[in-house]
């Protein structure tokens, strides 16, 4: 069945049974009142006949008619004179003194629904003398005002409950596969391309199975283009490594032929074989990441002496550029890992951060151990990059200006490669990593990895 008839019918049946309930109810709320009134005016209609006994057939005839009715109806009552005295010299009973006093006090008649008492009191006149008449009675159970009370808080209880649990239903019916979908979509994002829906989605037979569908129809498509475009990237990377193989042969063939006419010119052309060479080793490197190929050799190492002999290249490297590397605080820290990858991944990083560092400024390093996690920050003071695009910085052949990149790859040999890697090579070790604008200027990249004793 379609949403649309789901949602529809739903609402019609809670409308229905709304009304239904609504009109039981209401209903036996006219019939209890009816009762009540009718009650009310059987007690309102002795009062004459009460009066017409006394005055004209004597107390005695007054007193056998009462005690008669009094078990008949079941009713308590009692005439009283103009100054509320009983009219047979005996006291008025308990129930009936208080409206006594207030009908000599009003002269008018009074009322008192109290259940589950009624009582009335009415003035009458005979013959120039006021009487007033005073009456009261129970409702039996069925008849109960107090249960027309507990009747309409039944009502307004089932309707409560009826709605609920109607909205329960539909809402239940809308959220779970939307909430689902939502997983879904997140996991996918998350880079998740095996992704699908749940069979209890997508075999639905409304518009919420269409897009469990068409969702699953979308992720298949994607997989499919994604693992494409990393076979492409594979394949192309495996093709150009065998002209660029023999390019480097006839490039060492010429040098011989040419001798020193034209050593400046192939000494060029033999660095951009070289950087195209380590472009397609990159290049390959994320495949295999991307692919799951990459499986770390873990062993114990230390990173404070790791990371020591890394920047002790650094530093050469940033000084002929007029940079330098500041080492903050270099604490000893253990950590179980690749030392290939991890290696990588933090050269990397530093030489990102020389690379955007500003000529004249330094790169600082700080390696600190926390209670189960090695902490490594390493910031730059160039320029920053804009917040929208800090997300990317990982992602591979992202660069935040195109012109600055190439200006800056001429002279370094940046391909956009390399933080991708780095991230990969962190997230394999069970780490992670972060970027962010530093507030005093610059980017600032944090790791964060385990140490062994959190790790063993």
């Amino acid at each position: 069945m379609r949403l649309f008839w789901k949602i529809f019918l739903l609402l019609l049946l809670t409308l229905l049974l709304t009304a239904s309930l609504s009109s039981w109810l209401s209903q036996k709320w006219i019939m209890e009142n009816q009762q009540i009134e009718q009650r009310l005016s059987i007690l309102e209609s002795f009062a004459e006949t009460a009066v017409n006994l006394y005055a004209l057939e004597g107390p005695h005839a007054y007193r056998q008619w009462l005690r008669h009715n009094l078990r008949s109806q079941r009713f308590q009552g009692a005439l009283v004179d103009g100054q509320g005295k009983h009219v047979l010299f005996r006291p008025v009973p308990g129930p009936l003194r208080e409206l006594a006093v207030q009908i000599v006090a009003e002269k008018k008649k009074v009322t008192i629904i109290h259940p589950p008492m009624l009582a009335v009191a009415i003035p009458v006149r005979h013959a120039g003398n006021l009487y007033y008449w005073l009456a009261s009675t129970r409702l039996p159970p069925d008849a109960m005002q107090q249960e027309s009370r507990n009747i309409l808080l039944f009502r307004i209880t089932m309707i409560l409950l009826v709605i609920i649990l109607i909205s329960w239903l539909l809402t239940r019916m809308l959220t779970r596969p939307i909430r689902q979908l939502q997983q879904s979509s997140e996991k996918l994002g998350e880079g998740k391309l095996n992704t699908r829906v749940s069979a209890s989605v997508s075999k639905r037979s409304d518009e919420l199975g269409d897009l469990g569908r068409s969702f699953d129809s979308m992720a298949e498509a994607l997989d499919r283009l994604i693992h494409s475009h990393k076979q492409l990237l594979r394949d192309i990377s495996h093709e150009l490594r065998s002209p660029l193989a023999r390019l480097q042969v006839a490039l060492e063939l010429a040098r011989n032929e040419a001798g020193d006419n034209a050593a400046d010119e192939l000494d060029r052309i033999n660095l951009e074989a070289e950087r195209l060479n380590e472009l397609i080793g990159e290049v390959l490197t994320l495949a295999r990441f991307e692919q799951g190929a990459v499986r770390a050799e873990n062993e114990v190492l230390q990173l404070d002496e790791l990371l020591q002999s890394i920047l002790d290249d650094a530093i050469f490297e940033a000084e002929s550029d007029n940079k330098q590397v500041t080492i903050l605080q270099v604490d000893s820290c253990s950590i179980c890992g690749d030392l290939i990858w991890i290696g990588r991944a933090l050269e990397n990083i530093i030489r990102n951060a020389i690379r955007h560092t500003e000529s004249g400024s330094s790169v600082e390093v700080s390696l600190s151990c926390h209670t189960s996690d090695a902490v490594l920050t390493i910031r730059d003071f160039g320029k920053g990059v804009d917040e929208e695009m800090l997300p990317r910085l990982f992602e591979p052949f992202f660069r935040v200006s195109d012109a600055r990149e190439r200006e800056e790859k001429a002279d370094t040999g940046g391909y956009g490669i390399g933080l991708a890697i780095a991230k990969r090579a962190i997230e394999l070790h069970r780490g992670r990593i972060s970027v962010r604008n530093h507030p005093e200027g610059g980017l600032e990249v944090t790791i964060v990895i385990p140490m062994v004793t959190a790790t063993l």
